[in-house]
C-alpha cells in the first residue's frame, strides 16, 4: 500500500488545504490512503475522519511535533485516546526532543524523523538523530525538500539501520503524490501503521520523479559528491513508477546498516 505519511491541513498555521480536497487528490494521484500531520496538534481528527468516510478512503492521523532539535511524525495507535501535544509535553516550548521521543514511547507510539536536514526549519535535527533513542524511522523523501536534506536523511538511516519513510509535506494540493511510504502488509489503521513502522517493513517512494544528481555541499557545508546510488535505494516497478529506499532495514527486520557515525 501506498500511504503518503506527511500532509498538513488548514488546522496548521499558514496551510488552507481542506481535508476532502485532499483526499480527493489523493485518490487522484493513485495513492491508497494518506496521513494528515499538522504541526503540534491532533484536532482535526474528527474532521478527517468524517472525508474519509465520505470519500470511501483511508485517512490516518498522526501530528508533527517541533521540538528543540528538528520535527518529528508521530503516530499513536488510537489518536483519539491521545490528549493535545501541550498537555503531553507541557506549555513550554520548544520541547525537548528526548522528552518529546518517551512521551511518544509511552503512549504507545512511534516517532519518524521529518526531514533531519532541512535548514529551512529552525533547529533541524541534524547529525543529533544520531544520539536519540527510540526513532521507528527517518523521513528519506519528502517531496517539498530538494537535493542534499534527503540525500543526507537517506545515508544516516542506513548507518542507522532504520528504514525510510517518504511523503509530500503538502501545504498545498499539487504537492499531494509526490512522495509516500509503501507499506508491505495491509494498513486499514492507525495501530497498523504503528505497528509496520515499528517492524520496519515500509520503503520511501518517489512518485514520477527522477532523482536528479546532487550539487556538491552537505551536511554544514561540507562536500558532498553523489546522491544515493541506485542499488542503495532500490527500485520500485508497476505503473506508478518511482524508486524507493528501504534505508538501513528493509522488509524484514534489521539488517543491511553500518551502524554508528558517519565518517
Amino acid at each position: 500500500m501506498l500511504i503518503d505519511l506527511h500532509v498538513h491541513s488548514h488546522h496548521t498555521r499558514g496551510v488552507t488545504l481542506a481535508p476532502r480536497d485532499v483526499v480527493r487528490r489523493a485518490k487522484e494521484a493513485g495513492l491508497d490512503g494518506v496521513a494528515f500531520t499538522d504541526l503540534n496538534t491532533l484536532d482535526g481528527l474528527d474532521e478527517f475522519r468524517a472525508a474519509g468516510r465520505d470519500e470511501q478512503f483511508l485517512v490516518l492521523c498522526g501530528v508533527e511535533v517541533a521540538t528543540d532539535r528538528g520535527h518529528y511524525l508521530c503516530f499513536f495507535p488510537d489518536p483519539a485516546k491521545v490528549p493535545a501535544p501541550p498537555q503531553i509535553f507541557g506549555s513550554a516550548t520548544p520541547w525537548p526532543v528526548r522528552e518529546v521521543l518517551a512521551k511518544v514511547r509511552e503512549l504507545g507510539g512511534v516517532a519518524v524523523a521529518a526531514h533531519p536536514y532541512d535548514k529551512t526549519v529552525e533547529r533541524p535535527s541534524g547529525d543529533v538523530i544520531f544520539t536519540l533513542e527510540g526513532l521507528a524511522a527517518i523521513e528519506g523523501l519528502n517531496a517539498r525538500r530538494k537535493g542534499p536534506a534527503n540525500d543526507l536523511a537517506i545515508e544516516a538511516a542506513d548507518h542507522m539501520s532504520l528504514p525510510c519513510t517518504g511523503g509530500s509535506g503538502a501545504h498545498e494540493l499539487p504537492d499531494i503524490g509526490k512522495a509516500a511510504t509503501l507499506f508491505r502488509d495491509p494498513v486499514a489503521s492507525e495501530a497498523d501503521l504503528v505497528a509496520q513502522l515499528r517492524a520496519g517493513t515500509v520503503f520511501c517512494v518517489a512518485i514520477g520523479v527522477t532523482p536528479q544528481p546532487t550539487e556538491r555541499g552537505g551536511r554544514d557545508g561540507e562536500r558532498r559528491d553523489r546522491p544515493p546510488r541506485r542499488e542503495e535505494r532500490g527500485e520500485r516497478g508497476g505503473d506508478r513508477g518511482g524508486e524507493r529506499s528501504r534505508g538501513g532495514r528493509g522488509g524484514h527486520g534489521r539488517g543491511g546498516g553500518r551502524g554508528g557515525h558517519r565518517r
